[in-house]
């Protein structure tokens, strides 16, 4: 806005001889300057961060048998121990008879079992399971051929045919959930 060079001023009479006039000031209005911030643009940094969970309930189970045959096989080789033949003596684990050789074969079986479960392979799960079953069968219906070597009896090996077969199953049947989580967390970096 410009300024007038001759402001037009009006009088006022006061009907109240108290009362002074006051004689009236021009009004300038400053036109507004914009005000100009120059701030220095920090950088932004963004992290994504993602993780993920397998619900696996198939590798628990296989885990849980593997690690129990690891453990029998452990207790059976510990006893009959291995500075003699291997098939002797024969000692008892859980009520079963074991040798040396019967408690390497399972500490073979679950280790394998065992890391099956661990990196989540139904393929690993399903191949020694089936293996499991199919010599645990063979030892169940031929239980005298092993009845030296190994001092297999029928009914153990029959309770190792019905973990193969439980092996097999949740390898086939229990399905894998995969849940994942997102997070993304914004940084500014400040320089001072």
């Amino acid at each position: 806005m410009t300024l007038e060079p001759n402001p037009v001023v009006r009088q006022v009479v006061a009907a109240d001889p108290a009362v002074q006039v006051v004689a009236a000031q021009p009004v300038v209005e400053v036109p507004a300057q914009p005000v100009v911030v120059q701030q220095q643009l920090q950088p932004v940094r963004r992290v994504r961060t993602s993780w993920g969970l397998y619900r696996a309930w198939d590798s628990i189970v296989v885990g849980v048998i593997g690690t129990a045959l690891l453990l029998i096989g452990l207790i059976a080789l510990v006893r009959a121990g291995t500075d003699g033949p291997w098939d002797q003596p024969v000692v008892e684990v859980l009520g079963f008879t074991h040798t040396a050789i019967l408690g390497i074969i399972e500490i073979a079986f679950g280790v394998c079992l065992l890391l099956s479960a661990v990196t989540l392979s139904r393929a690993g799960a399903t191949f020694f399971g089936a293996l499991l079953g199919i010599g645990a069968f063979v030892g169940a219906v031929q239980t005298e051929s092993f009845k030296r070597p190994l001092a297999l009896e029928s009914s153990f090996a029959w309770w190792l045919v019905i973990a193969a077969i439980v092996i097999l199953v949740v390898s086939a049947i229990v399905p894998r959930v995969f849940v994942s989580r997102t997070a993304t967390s914004t940084y500014v970096e400040r320089t001072y």
